[in-house]
């Protein structure tokens, strides 16, 4: 999994080629018209619930010791609308510090240190939606790799004297709408607002032999240089 997600990474730095709306002729991965990057600094808890609930919006759990989290997220555009498709595709890294917190009577387990998290991966958003006259909605959804200095208080609740590991899959989930078209201010044409799950594992044993892994909420919002 690893190689593959590295390799998929390599492939997009290349100079790979794709059809860009409205030119009519192939473009450069990287070569977008327009704004070139996104900026998302975002805000964010714990929770135990799985990704599934989660999407679904049933049986939330909130995380028993508190964690909270802050970070900013950078994307780099590689292709906007290729093909004329309503998708965007982006390199993103971010950095996460976790505000780990424990008075508990497990204090040789869990820690009241906290944590730093490094990701990095591909994002891809669809950017079609029926109600897009109204307010422009992208939902985006990223696969890549995640390293922390230590490992949270959630997930060492979530694998209690499991097997855990600092380097994991990383899965990063967004919903945003655009903030002009909710407010009906012109300056924040480039601006969206928007909520999400940040989502850390092993895949089922697959990486690190870790069966389980760890999910946060985050509130945000983006804006686009």
């Amino acid at each position: 999994m690893k190689k593959l997600i590295i390799t998929l990474i390599t492939l997009l730095s290349l100079n790979l080629y794709g059809e860009t709306e409205g030119k009519g002729k192939n473009r450069e991965a990287f070569d977008v018209d327009g704004n070139k990057y996104i900026i998302r600094p975002f805000y964010g808890v714990a929770t135990r619930s799985d990704i599934g609930d989660l999407i679904t919006f049933k049986d939330l759990k909130g995380d028993p010791n508190g964690g909270k989290l802050a970070g900013i997220q950078v994307e780099r555009y590689v292709y906007k609308n290729p093909y004329d498709f309503p998708v965007n595709i982006t390199l993103q890294s971010s950095f996460i510090t976790h505000f780990n917190s424990y008075s508990g009577e497990q204090a040789d387990y869990y820690t009241n240190k906290d944590t730093y998290e490094i990701n990095f991966g591909i994002k891809i958003y669809w950017t079609e939606f029926p109600w897009d006259k109204y307010v422009r909605t992208r939902l985006g959804v990223s696969e890549g790799l995640s390293y922390t200095s230590n490992i949270t208080n959630l997930e060492r609740y979530n694998q209690h004297d499991e097997k855990n590991s600092n380097y994991l899959n990383y899965i990063d989930i967004t919903l945003s709408f655009n903030a002009k078209d909710i407010t009906r201010m012109d300056n924040l044409e480039d601006t969206y607002i928007g909520m999400g799950i940040s989502h850390r594992s092993g895949i089922f044993g697959t990486i690190n032999g870790v069966d389980g892994g760890s999910n946060n909420v985050t509130f945000f919002f983006e804006t686009e240089l």
